[in-house]
């Protein structure tokens, strides 16, 4: 499966997310869609790349993604998101 290599931007951007505690990298990067929680957010639209994941203290799992919300040119949002509210694609 073709996954996407990151810019030196997003590199960095990665990074400095991924060395929150309890953090960890999804290797290979899985494609993903946003199934809950986006509101004002057509669901079916907004897919992505899972770059990593993390338990918080209270026991909730995140995922780290980019997000395109809009249109490809537009760009994609980096962010953590309920892991409940993201569902693979693969």
């Amino acid at each position: 499966m073709w996954t996407p290599t990151p810019d030196e931007q997003l590199k960095a951007e990665l990074q400095a997310a991924l060395a929150r505690p309890h953090a960890s990298h999804v290797s290979p990067p899985r494609p993903v869609a946003l199934s809950g929680g986006g509101a004002g957010v057509d669901e079916r639209k907004v897919v992505g790349w899972l770059w990593g994941r993390m338990r918080t203290s209270d026991g909730t799992w995140l995922g780290l993604a980019t997000l395109w919300k809009g249109s490809f040119f537009d760009g994609a949002e980096l962010d953590w998101f309920p892991a409940a509210d993201l569902r693979t694609l693969d």
